[in-house]
């Protein structure tokens, strides 16, 4: 009698999931049921009034982005001469695509416009995109030229602070 345990045991079973096939066949659950949407009230803040932000002066202003908030020994970023010449009448280098034989240059115009130069096409101003490096685009008008960078994000130098520790703490 116990050899006809599993057996029965595995003839149930497969009923059991012949009949759940057979349900799913025939169309069972394919009607979602969506449970009604809430109602929208209002939501209160309870009798909390708003408060005002201070005013800050200026100079506080300035003095935070001179000093970033989380990095206070860090020192801000040197601008060097080939930054400062880089962007000419607010025209910035946003990106370079080198596919092939196909070169872009993606640039941010002084308007916040944004557009896409192949080699040998000129902006509104005149300037000609004569060159293209992978991190570099030049430029040409009336026999000068003027070279956008991509600006290169650098992280803050490591803190000076003592890495934190834990106590040694021995099993009890």
């Amino acid at each position: 009698m116990t050899s006809r345990l599993p057996t029965v045991v595995l003839l149930v079973l497969a009923a059991g999931l012949s009949g759940a096939l057979l349900l799913l066949l025939s169309g069972a659950g394919q009607n979602a049921e969506w449970l009604p949407a809430p109602s929208s009230r209002p939501v209160s803040n309870m009798g909390a009034k708003s408060v005002a932000l201070p005013a800050m002066p200026l100079e506080q202003l300035t003095a935070s982005w001179q000093h970033p908030i989380f990095s206070p020994d860090r020192q801000p970023d040197l601008v060097s001469a080939s930054q400062a010449s880089s962007q000419f009448t607010g025209v910035q280098l946003t990106g370079v695509i080198l596919d092939g034989q196909a070169q872009w240059a993606l640039l941010r115009l002084a308007d916040k416009r944004s557009v896409k130069l192949k080699v040998g096409d000129a902006l509104d101003n005149g300037w000609t995109l004569s060159h293209l490096d992978p991190l570099q685009a030049t430029f040409t008008h009336q026999g000068q030229s003027r070279l956008l960078s991509l600006p290169v994000l650098r992280l803050p130098p490591p803190s000076k602070a003592p890495a934190l520790t834990l106590p040694h703490v021995s099993a009890p």
